[in-house]
């Protein structure tokens, strides 16, 4: 069974895990070139849930926060990989093309949020702008809201300044 799903059926399968008495975690991002800091965020997270899921930006979306020369890895390729990891239960693709750092983008996240209904939402301090607006948005939607806190290892850019560097 794929791992990988479209928002409504992400929407239904969370519900029904959640009816069964099991409890939904979500995790948003690019995850274009997953390293430490990603599998830590995975980990973090499923400490917690029963169901991990996560949800993929679009490849316009990298794109637009990161460059043209960006994703490294296109969504079937990241969502490949995220498939093999036993934290991540399930995995959808963001639709909505929005730069991370917008109001778009958290306006777009709340309506994923509120479509999924996890019992748990998870971000990183370090990587997440708009960590203290999710925090009250899961307050008011009563769901668990989970900070990582932990010292940011890597990111996906200087792995790609270390490759550049050594070619």
């Amino acid at each position: 069974m794929s791992k990988v799903a479209s928002l409504p059926e992400i929407a239904k399968y969370s519900k029904s895990q959640q009816k069964i008495g099991l409890s939904v975690g979500l995790v948003v991002g690019s995850f274009d070139i997953v390293h430490m800091g990603h599998i830590n965020l995975f980990r973090f997270a499923k400490k917690y849930v029963d169901i991990l899921i996560v949800g993929l930006d679009n490849n316009q979306t990298i794109s637009l926060v990161k460059g043209n020369n960006r994703p490294i890895n296109n969504y079937n390729r990241r969502s490949n990989l995220l498939s093999d990891l036993v934290t991540i239960d399930k995995i959808f693709k963001i639709q909505k093309t929005s730069h991370h750092d917008s109001e778009e983008a958290l306006e777009n996240y709340t309506e994923l949020v509120i479509k999924i209904a996890p019992n748990y939402i998870f971000t990183h301090r370090d990587c997440d702008k708009h960590w203290s607006k999710k925090k009250q948005m899961a307050k008011k939607l009563n769901i668990k809201f989970m900070l990582d806190k932990s010292r940011k290892i890597t990111n996906s850019g200087s792995i790609i300044k270390i490759l550049n560097s050594e070619l």
